[in-house]
């Protein structure tokens, strides 16, 4: 049996890992591949956080989820929801992605005119169900990752920067203004 035969072979008889997405998994790895890696990748650009901490934990060989990963989760918890924390969740999201060998930058997010208020749409079949309040001061604070603006409204997987900005809300009379900084 030749070396790759038996790759693929040792590929489709292991069972699936337990919250890793089909999607990743459907595709034996070839010659060379860091498999492990790149399923990883995978599960990022998935947004899905379950399948990210399984493929962490295979790609360290560890037993036990690290404080920075666990950080990371939280901060698409519903604590993370409020207007004032984004500068802590951005953090997160940003050193979350940095440890995973990612290179976001911080996306400063400020609201120029007389009323600072800031919210963000949430919708579901294209209609808005509900407006976050994000600032109350007209400052926000998101990372931006690979085209996408993630924070804890948006989820790992984020949204393009257009999609994003159209869903912001402000006073008719106030606008938003915004700039990739290295710190928040």
């Amino acid at each position: 049996m030749r070396f790759s035969s038996l790759l693929l072979a040792l590929w489709v008889s292991a069972s699936p890992l337990p919250g890793v997405s089909s999607l990743v998994l459907s595709s034996p790895p070839s010659l060379g591949d860091d498999s492990i890696r790149a399923r990883l990748k995978a599960c990022l650009r998935l947004g899905d956080m379950s399948c990210v901490v399984d493929q962490y934990l295979l790609l360290r060989d560890i037993g036990r989820v690290p404080a920075w990963l666990v950080s990371f989760q939280n901060a698409f918890t519903a604590a993370s929801r409020r207007a004032g924390e984004c500068v802590s969740t951005a953090r997160l999201i940003h050193e979350g992605l940095r440890q995973l060998g990612e290179k976001p930058t911080y996306l400063r997010l400020t609201v120029e005119g007389r009323y600072k208020l800031l919210g963000f749409d949430e919708l579901a079949n294209g209609e808005r169900i509900r407006t976050h309040q994000l600032a109350v001061t007209g400052r926000h604070v998101a990372v931006q990752w690979e085209g996408r603006i993630v924070d804890a409204y948006t989820g790992l997987v984020g949204l393009p920067l257009q999609e994003y900005m159209n869903r912001l809300v402000v006073h008719p009379t106030s606008r938003i203004a915004y700039e990739a900084v290295s710190e928040p």
